[in-house]
C-alpha cells in the first residue's frame, strides 16, 4: 500500500496507526486469561530462578508477543535482570554449536575454542552475576530434537548455587516439542512449570478488537463498527487463533475502506475470507454457519450455494450495506451465469 493510500485509510477510520499490524509489538498485546496466567506463571519461576520454564502452544497463540512481553520488562530493570535470547535454533545444530550461540547471546568470547573453555566461561559469568537474574530465552524451542541439544541444556541448567539455579531457561515450543520432551524424560523432569496456551474464547476475541482499535487511537463515531455477526464469522473462521484473527481484521479494514464503509458487514467478512485466504471449505464454512446462527429467524442472510452468502432482501439496508451487497453480487452473478452455459 503506497503511504498517501495507507494515510488516507488511516485518516477514514480515525486511526493513528494501523490496529491489525502483523509485528509482536507489546504495544498491542492483548491478555486473553491464558496469557494472564502463563505471565504469572512465568514471572514467578524467573523471580524465583526456578530453573526451567516451557510455554507451548499451535501457530499464531501468541507465544512470540509473551516473549517481547518478558523481554520489555526485563529491559526496564537491567540492574535486576540480565536475559539473552536465541530466536531460532537451527535444527542441525550441534550441542558444541547450541553452547557457542548461547555463550554468544551473553556477550562472550572464550579465547579457546572447547567445550570445557565454553562451559567455564558461562559458569564464570553467571557466578560473577549471581546478584542478577540470568535468563536464556529460546523461541522456536521446537527445533531442539536432538538428545545431545537437550543434554547440554540440562547441564547449563544444572549450574546452580544451594539456594537458587544461577541460570533460568525458559522455552517457547510448537505443540509438537511435547513428544521430544516425553522421549527425554531426564530433561522434562526438571521443568518447573509448563503453559498451554489455547485458543481465545468470543468474549475474549471481542475484547481483543476493541482494544487494537483503542490503541491505534480510534475517535468515537469515526472508527470501525463490527455487527456482532461479523464478529461471530471472524472467531469461527480463526478458530480463536489471535494470530489469523488479526491478518482477518487486517484484510476486512482495507475493504471496508476501500468501500468507504465504517460499519463492518457478514457479507464483507465472508468476501474478504474468499479473496484474501487460502481456499479451506470447512473454515468457511463454520464462518458462515456463525452467521446464520447469530442472525434473527427473519435475517435476509440465507444459506449459500458458493462460499459468499446471498441476500435476498434488501429492504432496510444501508447506504453502506447496499454497497457491500453491489460488491458481493457480481461475483455471484458470474457464477448463476456459468452454471447455465452448456
Amino acid at each position: 500500500m503506497a503511504m498517501d493510500e495507507r494515510q488516507a485509510y488511516l485518516e477514514f477510520f480515525g486511526l493513528r496507526e494501523q490496529p491489525f499490524a502483523p509485528t509482536a509489538d507489546p504495544a498491542y498485546f492483548y491478555a486473553a486469561q491464558c496469557h494472564k496466567d502463563c505471565l504469572f506463571r512465568l514471572w514467578s519461576s524467573i523471580d524465583d530462578r526456578m530453573g526451567i520454564a516451557v510455554v507451548i502452544g499451535n501457530y499464531g497463540t501468541g507465544k512470540t508477543t509473551l516473549l517481547r512481553k518478558l523481554l520489555t520488562g526485563m529491559a526496564a530493570d537491567t540492574e535486576r535482570y540480565c536475559a539473552a535470547v536465541i530466536g531460532s535454533p537451527i535444527p542441525s545444530w550441534t550441542s558444541f554449536a547450541l553452547l557457542e550461540s548461547i555463550v554468544a547471546q551473553f556477550g562472550l568470547s572464550p579465547q579457546d575454542q572447547s567445550f570445557v573453555s565454553y562451559m567455564e566461561a558461562l559458569n564464570q559469568f553467571l557466578l560473577q552475576n549471581r546478584r542478577r537474574i540470568c535468563t536464556l530465552i529460546i523461541d522456536d524451542a521446537q527445533n531442539l530434537n536432538k538428545r545431545g541439544q537437550l543434554e547440554l541444556l540440562r547441564l547449563v541448567q544444572n549450574l546452580e548455587t544451594q539456594q537458587y539455579k544461577l541460570l533460568n531457561l525458559v522455552f517457547f515450543a510448537q505443540l509438537e516439542w511435547i513428544e521430544v520432551l516425553r522421549a527425554a524424560p531426564n530433561f522434562e523432569q526438571r521443568i518447573s512449570t509448563t503453559s498451554i496456551l489455547e485458543p481465545i474464547g468470543y468474549k475474549e476475541f471481542c475484547h481483543l478488537v476493541e482494544f487494537r482499535l483503542f490503541q491505534a487511537g480510534a475517535a468515537p463515531g469515526q472508527g470501525p463498527e463490527f455487527e456482532s455477526s461479523a464478529l461471530r464469522a471472524i472467531h469461527a473462521y480463526a478458530e480463536g487463533n489471535p494470530r489469523m484473527i488479526v491478518t482477518v481484521c487486517r484484510n476486512i479494514l482495507l475493504a471496508a475502506a476501500q468501500l468507504r464503509a465504517r460499519q463492518i458487514t457478514p457479507e464483507m467478512v465472508l468476501h474478504t475470507i474468499e479473496k484474501t485466504t487460502l481456499p479451506d471449505p470447512g473454515r468457511r464454512a463454520r464462518a458462515a454457519a456463525a452467521i446464520l446462527e447469530s442472525a434473527p429467524s427473519t435475517a435476509a442472510i440465507t444459506p449459500p450455494s458458493v462460499n459468499i452468502p446471498a441476500v435476498t432482501d434488501r429492504g432496510g439496508m444501508t447506504r453502506d450495506q447496499r454497497a457491500a451487497h453491489m460488491l458481493l453480487r457480481a461475483p455471484r452473478e458470474r457464477q448463476n451465469q456459468g452454471a447455465g452455459r452448456p
